[in-house]
């Protein structure tokens, strides 16, 4: 386990799924969390559990930004950033709505980037300061119907790999953490329509993944094993995106 004792960890979208197994993995490794999410009781639960301070806000509004970012100046020093929120409606290419497709570059590229910029005082204070973008394959996969949110996903990936080049002088690191088909409660079922053996043949690993395989993998880059790593992308996905054979929205 990664040793992240004094460590202080914000995740967003901590309320369940991956965000959540990110939180749970930092505070077993040791660091001191802020748990962020739009649903109070679910992110209140996860809070509680951790012994974790408690942030309700909407990252698409600025007040929810405000919040968040008031909760960091609170703490005073900041280690880790999760940005994990993110929000996604599937839609084709001619049925994509500019307004949904505002809200998913609200939630999934303005929100982070403007965490970011607003809290590098104290990430630089910290002397570790360690971001991870939580992304996805499809920022590089291609599936049918998920145009709008993997152009956000690609959008941040990129902005990560310039940022870690500016902010790499300043003791600050930045990652991309990016997910393949995980089981979680927003996607099981999708998994169980087609079915977990299907997705199995797809995956060179064998299996669909699960989110303590994204937690690892957050974890390692936090703390200081991950010291010399930044402006990547770590793909936790089963070798699924270097598989010819792929998913299809119909498989035969």
């Amino acid at each position: 386990m990664t040793d992240l004792q004094g460590y202080t960890a914000l995740v967003t979208g901590a309320s369940a799924g991956i965000g959540e197994a990110i939180a749970r993995r930092l505070a077993a490794d040791g660091a001191r969390l802020l748990v962020h999410g739009r649903d109070e009781q679910r992110t209140r639960r996860v809070a509680e559990a951790l012994d974790a301070e408690l942030i309700v806000a909407d990252l698409a509004e600025a007040s929810g930004l405000d919040a968040v970012l008031a909760a960091i100046e609170a703490v005073g020093t900041l280690d880790v950033l999760v940005n994990n929120a993110g929000f996604e409606e599937p839609a084709t290419v001619d049925q994509l709505d500019p307004r949904i497709l505002e809200r998913m570059f609200r939630i999934n590229v303005f929100a982070p980037v403007e965490l970011i910029r607003r809290s590098l005082p104290q990430l630089q204070r910290s002397g570790r300061g360690s971001i991870i973008n939580v992304t996805s394959i499809h920022e590089s996969v291609p599936v049918a119907g998920n145009s709008g949110y993997a152009t956000t996903k690609a959008a941040l990936a990129a902005y990560t790999r310039t940022a870690a080049v500016e902010l790499g002088p300043r003791g600050i690191r930045i990652n991309n953490l990016a997910p393949g088909a995980i089981r979680t409660a927003m996607n099981e079922h999708l998994i169980d329509e087609i079915g977990a053996e299907r997705f199995g043949r797809w995956i060179p690993a064998g299996r669909v993944g699960a989110v303590d395989d994204v937690a690892g993998a957050a974890s390692f880059l936090a703390g200081p094993d991950s010291r010399y790593i930044s402006g990547t992308t770590v793909t936790v996905d089963g070798a699924y995106s270097n598989h010819l054979v792929r998913y299809e929205p119909d498989p035969g």
